[in-house]
């Protein structure tokens, strides 16, 4: 029998090539079908066909590249693992001894393919058993370290017994594979060397879609689409390869000079594709948005373009004005009155707030005295799903019935898209990134004290009885939004679980009826007092249920949703009818409202939680006050303007903490923006900050909606309201910024961006001198900054805040970036509480010589007693500034900066 060996060592650079072609070849297909998998939704950015046919090819081009640099990495790798490792040599041997068990029978190479088949289900099998029977014992435990190892000690034994029972599996596994093998085509297929690695992708391929199949309503709303580009590119990349092989071997006699400026051309070529084709801003943005790699790809490649090493490029939608300075770019802080547009974006910041725009007004003469407010929140309830706001199913009809009676506000938006974001804002009348929050607590953080809610501000104007019936965990006392209140109640969290193996996006329970009677009841044991109660309405979040005491709409989602809405609304009208049973109907200002909206596909968004669009964003907005005539507003407004309104009706004034405006003269019909013709106009602001450097900004005005994609992606997006309320097309390429129909809009939201860097106290904090320090600290906290004092008070109670007061004088400047950690340690030296901040005045503004003072605040939790020490120091990142405090204990770059003691 002849020898038979591995397959012929080719020479290196001729494999390199053929892996650098293959990628290319590859990523242009994946990425060309990627795109055209998403010709239609794309028209949102590129609406015409040739700038479609543009993005295809971009797509195909920035996938290339990738492709290109991927498989050039992966022919690396397998390089070294082939020629320069011992593995390599075991799979040759491996190689040589299948074709030659195949060329003497095709049964005797059925080993492999036997162990693959036979494992892996066993590897999977092992690790859900030992996923299910750790679970139990890791689930709520606190010490991290033991659920690490206690979870790598169950994977590492589920592997172990997988592949033993695998083994013992695929030996009988391969007596019926060699069964198979017996008809000539079949055995040939069997023992080919791609089976195995074909049967392995087969069955993690079904493994993938029986979970998609059983937890859809989870892996919908999965990124998933990355993954699977990069998998039909993987696939792509097989057949790729004979050809890419093919051009390679065509090139290789030529003459290594030539052969050089072919394949510089080649790479020229390709990089000038990419950035002739990216050169508009919609390619870019529909690639970013509806191609499942593009915007990680075009972010990756455009750091090669940076210029200036700061992170941020002119290219691709990079976003950097000035490319030839570090600190200038989308991403840095903005100084106020430097002359210097730091950010790129509305010239230099210098925008300042008045008490004159909160906007107080007369209350309407017809007001009873003494009236109350009742106030209700329904989660997850988008405008356009009223009838009173032109839907034309028949969801809401008390909702309608209300909004006829009272003023409805056409353009009501959320300024955030979750209920963490919209709550707060809601509560406190303050933009959601805005609000004082303590971060201390797990999950999403809760008020901080220092905050000031609906009840809180109409305590002292003869709110005797204030109350709160709420429905969710996310209201758990520990979040502090039962401030100001005299009854709290959020039992009726028990009727809403989470849904095994989902996330918080879904839910299933219902409450509607039980709010409803908790209301009433509430109505019943204060009537004779002034109340002020909030309820707030769950119904309404995915998933969608069915209620035999509604007609349904019909099985789709939308439908369900509907349905919930009805439903919600039903119980609401039992409220609405209980107030006018009870003779309170008269005497009590209405005003509802949605915390977020929900998305049903549009631009591609599903549900919630990390988009400004309308359907996410626009929601009802209804006051009713007692004694005044009903009205469509068309003046925008937003959640922070509920607190002023009610405020101003119960004869408060303005306060430098509303962010807002009081309503009272456009539901009275005395200010402007009160009907269709009124011209005047209003910029209602939108933030939105979530995981992974996710940044956007919005402000939506009657005719506008422009978004601000901070990051990762700086870009602006542009939505003609009047033309196109479903924001199905992007205007910002054809909008002239300075005089176009969106200019005012995308000023207005410029300015306050440009403030909103602004921090709180920034200008209050620069001293004009050096203050007197009775007791100098001079503690050195790196080369650049000298902290004169702490001034903190020696007794604190549990639960409530601690006010620590900082002078720092700067000796240096300091670089971008680097923060104050703040420690509260006990005895033991174990962590309390977590005061890490950056100044008041950011570190990067300071200049050497200026001294700076501000107050921060720690909340102490409740069950705090005894002494305690605050620690103190800079950090970045992982690091640490070197500390020099001769008159201070110094601990691992931490000093010694106040001692208190909590009582309870």
């Amino acid at each position: 029998m002849a020898r038979i060996d591995g397959p012929a060592r080719r020479p290196l650079l001729e494999v390199l090539g053929t892996g650098v072609v293959t990628g290319a070849i590859a990523g242009l297909a994946a990425g060309m079908i990627d795109a055209l998998w998403s010709w239609a939704p794309a028209a949102q950015f590129v609406p015409h066909g040739l700038a479609r046919v543009r993005f295809v090819l971009f797509a195909g081009a920035l996938h290339a590249a990738a492709g290109v640099a991927l498989g050039l990495l992966l022919t690396l790798a397998l390089l070294l693992v082939s020629r320069g490792t011992r593995l390599g040599d075991l799979l040759r041997f491996g190689w040589r001894e299948h074709l030659a068990r195949r060329a003497r029978d095709p049964r005797e190479a059925l080993a492999g393919l036997a162990i693959t088949l036979a494992t892996l289900p066993c590897l999977a099998a092992a690790l859900w058993i030992g996923y299910r029977l750790t679970l139990p014992y890791v689930a709520n435990r606190k010490v991290l370290g033991l659920v690490v190892v206690v979870a790598m000690g169950a994977a590492l034994a589920a592997t172990a017994a997988a592949v033993l029972i695998g083994f013992v599996v695929g030996r009988r596994l391969e007596d019926l594979l060699r069964l198979a093998a017996r008809r000539p085509r079949l055995g040939r297929a069997l023992s080919s060397p791609y089976a195995p690695p074909a049967a392995a992708a087969a069955l993690v391929g079904l493994g993938l879609a029986a979970w998609a199949i059983d937890s859809w309503e989870t892996a919908r709303q999965l990124p998933l689409r990355g993954p699977i580009v990069a998998a039909v590119g993987l696939g792509l990349a097989f057949p790729a390869a004979g050809p890419a092989a093919a051009i390679v071997r065509r090139l290789a006699p030529l003459r290594p000079a030539a052969l050089a400026a072919v394949w510089a051309a080649a790479a020229g070529a390709l990089l000038s594709s990419v950035i002739g084709l990216g050169a508009g801003t919609g390619v870019v943005k529909a690639a970013s948005a509806y191609t499942g790699m593009g915007g990680p790809i075009a972010r990756t490649l455009r750091q090669a373009f940076d210029r200036d090493g700061d992170g941020y490029a002119r290219f691709l939608g990079g976003g950097d004005c000035d490319d030839g300075d570090r600190t200038v770019h989308p991403g840095a802080p903005e100084i106020p009155d430097d002359g210097i547009d730091q950010n790129c974006v509305g010239g230099d910041a210098t925008a300042r707030r008045s008490l004159d725009e909160v906007a107080f007004a007369p209350a309407p003469p017809g007001l009873p005295a003494g009236f109350d407010v009742l106030l209700i929140t329904i989660d997850t309830i988008r405008a356009d799903h009223l009838g009173a706001y032109g839907y034309p199913r028949r969801t809401t009809p008390n909702l309608d019935a209300l909004a006829a009676s009272g003023a409805l506000f056409v353009h009501g938006w959320a300024h955030a898209p979750s209920t963490r974001y919209s709550i707060p804002a809601i509560l406190t009348g303050r933009l959601p990134l805005d609000v004082a929050y303590d971060t201390s607590i797990e999950g999403w953080p809760g008020l901080a004290t220092s905050a000031t809610t609906i009840a809180e501000a109409l305590a002292p104007l003869g709110f005797t009885a204030r109350g709160a019936i709420t429905n969710y965990w996310y209201f758990d006392r520990v979040r502090r939004m039962d401030q100001g209140t005299t009854e709290y109640d959020n039992e009726n969290a028990r009727l809403h679980a989470g849904v095994p193996g989902a996330g918080p996006e879904q839910t299933r329970g219902s409450s509607s009826r039980e709010q409803t009677d908790k209301a009433l009841a509430f109505l019943d044991r204060n009537a004779a007092q002034r109340w002020f109660l909030w309820v707030h309405y769950y119904d309404p979040h995915y998933g969608y249920e069915p209620h035999a005491e509604v007609k349904p709409f019909g099985t789709d989602r939308a439908s369900l949703y509907d349905g919930e809405l009805a439903y919600t609304d039903l119980h609401i009208g039992r409220l609405l009818d209980g107030l006018r049973a009870k003779g309170l109907y008269d005497r009590t200002v209405i005003a509802v409202t949605g915390d977020h909206g929900e998305g049903f596909g549009e631009h591609g968004v599903e549900l919630h939680g990390y988009h400004l669009y309308a359907p996410q964003t626009k929601v009802p907005l209804i006051v009713r006050v007692p004694g005044v005539a009903p009205r469509r507003a068309e003046l925008p407004a937003g959640h922070t303007d509920l607190l002023p309104t009610l405020v101003n009706l119960a004869g408060g004034a303005p306060t430098a903490e509303m962010q807002g405006r009081s309503l009272v003269d456009v539901i009275t019909g005395t200010g402007t923006g009160t009907g269709a013709s009124a011209g005047a106009d209003r910029v209602i602001f939108q933030q939105l900050s979530y995981e992974g450097n996710h940044e956007l900004r919005a402000g939506a005005s009657r005719r506008c909606h422009v978004i601000y994609n901070v990051s990762p992606d700086p870009g602006w997006e542009l939505y003609r309201l009047d033309e196109d309320p479903g924001e199905a097309r992007d205007v910002a390429a054809e909008d002239d910024p300075d005089e176009g129909a969106c200019a005012d809009t995308r000023r207005a939201v410029e300015r306050w961006y440009d403030a909103e860097q602004i921090p709180a106290g920034a200008a209050e904090a620069l001293l004009p001198a050096r203050p007197a320090i009775a007791a100098p600290l001079d503690a050195d906290l790196g080369p650049a900054v000298r902290l004169l004092a702490v001034d903190a008070p020696a007794t604190a109670r549990a639960g409530e805040p601690l006010r620590l007061t900082w002078t720092f004088e700067c000796r240096a400047p300091v670089a971008a970036g680097w923060k104050l950690f703040v420690h509260v340690v006990g005895p033991t030296g174990a962590m309390l509480a977590n005061g890490d901040h950056a100044p008041a005045r950011p570190l990067e503004w300071w200049q050497p010589g200026q001294h700076i003072r501000y107050t921060t605040t720690i909340a102490i939790p409740r069950h705090a007693r005894g002494p305690y020490t605050v620690m103190a120091g800079l950090f970045k990142g992982t690091a640490r500034a070197r500390i020099a405090a001769p008159r201070a204990r110094v601990d691992r770059d931490a000093v010694e900066v106040a001692r208190f003691e909590v009582t309870p």
